[in-house]
């Protein structure tokens, strides 16, 4: 029944919403930038524009109400990651986040920890998501996907430390195959560390435009999963329970 509750919400709230050891997907990412020349120009495009200006305290507040941080406790251990709330009690994160956890605990600003009772994963892409015991503080609102040079803020708990805001912007938008996300992908200037997978992207109105789920190694550039990509997955992939620890 709490199954069947994940998926009502989540389709009623990816259709229509306002949306471990944390480590870059298994395989390592084999993206073959365009050339340099290109790519330096779009960087340098992207690092040019004004920063998004969540600095105001009504942004800041909104932001560290929405996100989460995510405790994985499995049989490799404890791991953390972030989260934000698509509802009263439904959380959105990354596949690789939730993965193999035997429990499953959120951390919200205020200190307050709440247990999930159930959590799925789609089967295509690295987004999952979550029912809460309780009730989270904050509920976000999906903006549109992001455009290449917009600016952006990635919010989550690098490191398992304190709520992190890192503003930047959209470098292009790749295929995200090699990334194991079917669909297509944003990469980022913002400062993307393990612990941020999961946590929101926000526009400049503190709007979620994406989910943050890894930094490309080849270049050190922040991914995220544009809101776009997330629904289609969503509506295309299906869902499935978590994989069971050590299956991945």
């Amino acid at each position: 029944m709490r199954r069947l509750i994940v998926l009502w919400a989540l389709g009623a709230c990816v259709s229509g919403c306002g949306v471990q050891a944390d480590s870059p997907p298994s395989s390592d990412p084999a993206y073959t930038p365009p050339e340099v020349a290109e790519l330096d120009a779009d960087v340098a495009e992207a690092a040019s524009v004004t920063l998004p200006e969540l600095v105001r305290d009504s942004d800041v507040r909104r932001a560290r109400r929405l996100t989460v941080r995510v405790r994985n406790i499995g049989c490799a251990g404890v791991a953390t990651g972030s989260g934000f709330a698509l509802g009263p009690n439904l959380l959105v994160t990354n596949r690789h986040v939730i993965a193999g956890a035997d429990a499953l605990e959120v951390s919200t600003w205020n200190g307050r920890t709440h247990e999930v009772s159930t959590a799925v994963v789609g089967v295509l892409g690295d987004v999952g998501f979550a029912i809460v015991e309780g009730r989270l503080p904050f509920v976000g609102r999906f903006g549109r996907a992001p455009r290449v040079h917009e600016p952006v803020t990635a919010v989550g708990y690098p490191l398992g430390g304190p709520l992190a805001l890192s503003p930047g912007a959209v470098i292009d938008r790749v295929d995200g195959g090699p990334f194991n996300v079917p669909g297509t992908v944003v990469r980022l200037t913002a400062e993307i560390r393990p612990g941020n997978s999961g946590g929101p992207l926000l526009d400049r109105r503190g709007r979620i435009v994406g989910i943050v789920y890894a930094i490309e190694v080849s270049t050190g550039f922040g991914l995220a999963i544009p809101v776009d990509t997330m629904r289609r997955l969503s509506r295309v992939g299906g869902f499935e329970d978590i994989p069971a620890c050590g299956s991945e």
